[in-house]
């Protein structure tokens, strides 16, 4: 059974300037000690675009307003105003397209990071992996400790390398993204714009999916150990999402497999008392995949694969027996 990863969307995303924020900003330059003046012409370019209705006319009157104004005292507020509009429309396509647009109209240094964001994730929606890579590299060289760009790349690496689609490019983004991510989630780097309370919503529901996307790319890769040091560290946070137990379970296996394997060409003792080690821990995560799956109706056929292997290896390991089997099921079923 492969994982359901679920699309990433950056969702919190705020930007600091609103059509509300512009306007309030304007009035306070009627008082005084608000920053340099306005021109006459410039502050009539800005209330047309307060006064604008809809995307396509707030962004035609942001364009004169770029193109006239391109040193303008209130650019920056404009620009962000633009681009918190970009990042509320719906249709990635769209988004896309007003985004290619806001950098073209704002060209000034930074201001095309203002809505990367929205860019990368509209790229990553409408599978253009290779320009939503781009974009986010682009993006993390000047943002570092965007983790939820980090969360974006991994993420999107990870869904392609399950369907065999990723690039070495991707692969190697997502491996790297994903460590970041999680080393800043794990330091409480909370993004400026992120409240707090949505900042431990989004470190609980992320955090071990990190480690996790982390495994899926680093087994594509053959690097099972490291795969298999990520997985633990995932379940260690989130003990009963089905895809990551049986991960877990592979991985396990085929180090077992491969030390019995071992055991039949040399047989040594102490290679058995490995391989014997080694299945106790499979067993340990049949018994997880197992509980998880309770109450499932979808994850029944699942959970009887599971519950076949587990009797066989439980019972290799008691002699024929498996009266304790259950009992070890029922350890790790939900409370």
């Amino acid at each position: 059974m492969k994982a359901k990863f679920a699309p990433v969307l950056r969702g919190m995303f705020i930007c600091a300037f609103a059509l509300g924020c512009l306007s309030v900003s304007l009035m306070a330059q009627d008082k005084k000690d608000q920053g340099p003046a306005l021109s006459g012409d410039e502050r009539a370019a800005l209330e047309k675009l307060i006064k604008a209705q809809g995307l396509e006319a707030k962004t035609k009157a942001a364009a004169e307003y770029a193109k006239k104004f391109p040193k303008g005292v209130k650019r920056a507020d404009v620009a962000g105003t633009i681009a918190n509009e970009i990042y509320k429309i719906q249709d990635n396509n769209q988004k896309i397209k007003a985004a290619e647009e806001f950098s073209k109209m704002f060209n000034q240094p930074g201001e095309a990071d203002l809505v990367r964001p929205s860019l990368i994730e509209a790229y990553f929606a409408t599978n253009k992996y290779d320009q939503g890579l781009d974009e986010s590299l682009k993006y993390l060289e000047k943002n570092p400790d965007d983790v939820t760009i980090h969360v974006q790349v991994t993420w999107a690496g990870a869904t392609q390398t399950q369907k065999q689609a990723a690039s070495p490019k991707l692969m190697k983004a997502a491996v790297e993204s994903a460590a970041r991510g999680a080393e800043l989630m794990e330091a409480d780097k909370k993004p400026s714009w992120m409240a707090d309370d949505r900042w431990s919503a989004y470190k609980n529901s992320w955090l071990w999916r990190l480690y996790y996307a982390r495994a899926v790319v680093l087994n594509a890769n053959g690097q099972k150990s490291e795969a298999k040091e990520s997985a633990e560290k995932a379940v260690g946070l989130e003990q009963n999402d089905v895809g990551l137990l049986l991960m877990l379970v592979n991985l396990a296996n085929e180090e077992y497999q491969t030390i019995a394997q071992k055991y039949q060409t040399e047989k040594k003792p102490e290679l058995m008392d490995k391989a014997l080690e080694k299945m106790d821990e499979v067993i340990d995560w049949l018994a997880r995949g197992v509980a998880a799956c309770e109450g499932n109706a979808q994850l029944k056929q699942t959970q009887d694969q599971l519950m076949d292997n587990l009797k066989q290896y439980y019972s290799f390991r008691n002699n024929g027996k498996t009266d304790g089997l259950q009992g070890l099921v029922e350890k790790y079923k939900k409370k």
